[in-house]
């Protein structure tokens, strides 16, 4: 091994041995995330979770209380970098833009993050519990899915909202969720290549363009901005 490595390493012990539940903590989530992403929620077995994680009942009773909680941090490290990167690609989307370039730009706001992130481990994990949801609407996790993501969702509803006068809210908001479903579908159609930064940026134009076509159909005629 060669001296950073060495030093790598050591750092990395040191902050596990100074920081030990932080950890722990992170380990229980690394290991629920693929329980919940190959299970679902409610087929996930806490204890299958505590027994691979080589922790006792206590201690996850200590991090998280409950399986509920536990699925809701596993959801919300993802979700946090998701969402806030989400806000700031809305928010360097230049004024100015024709209609149709800034339902593509919007789209792609909302989209490309959670793409992006399941070119990671901890990504995919999340992009499979997303996707499980998808399929599986009576999943008992579905509506605290629905809690976490609104906030940002009505925030990206109101600015399609401005492009589609004539579209009812409702209109807005099932166009949107039919783009998350092709979302959430995506990295598992791409299996292995999901890793591949270059096959996602592909796969996140076809999603847009995708997406754009099917939001001019519902919710059209597009309006440009005064």
């Amino acid at each position: 091994m060669t001296a950073t490595g060495t030093t790598g390493a050591g750092e990395a012990k040191e902050r596990a041995e100074a920081n030990p539940r932080a950890d722990t903590r992170s380990h229980v989530l690394e290991i629920a995330a693929r329980h919940f992403a190959h299970h679902g929620y409610g087929a996930t077995s806490l204890r299958a979770v505590q027994r691979e994680a080589g922790v006792n009942p206590a201690t996850v009773h200590y991090h998280f209380g409950s399986k509920e909680a536990l699925y809701r941090a596993v959801i919300e490290r993802s979700l946090e970098s998701i969402q806030s990167d989400r806000l700031a690609r809305l928010a360097d989307i230049p004024p100015g833009l024709p209609a149709r370039e800034r339902l593509h730009a919007l789209l792609h706001a909302y989209l490309a993050p959670h793409l992006e992130h399941a070119t990671t481990r901890t990504g995919h994990h999340y992009a499979q519990i997303l996707a499980f949801v998808q399929v599986n609407p009576r999943d008992a996790a579905t509506d605290m899915f629905d809690t976490a993501v609104a906030p940002v969702r009505q925030q990206f509803a109101d600015a399609l909202a401005a492009l589609f006068p004539q579209a009812k809210r409702g209109q807005i908001l099932g166009a949107l969720s039919m783009a998350v479903a092709n979302m959430a579908m995506m990295p598992i159609g791409l299996g292995d290549r999901s890793f591949d930064r270059t096959s996602m940026t592909a796969a996140i134009d076809t999603c847009v363009n995708y997406t754009g076509a099917g939001f001019e159909k519902v919710c059209g005629p597009i309006a440009e901005l005064a």
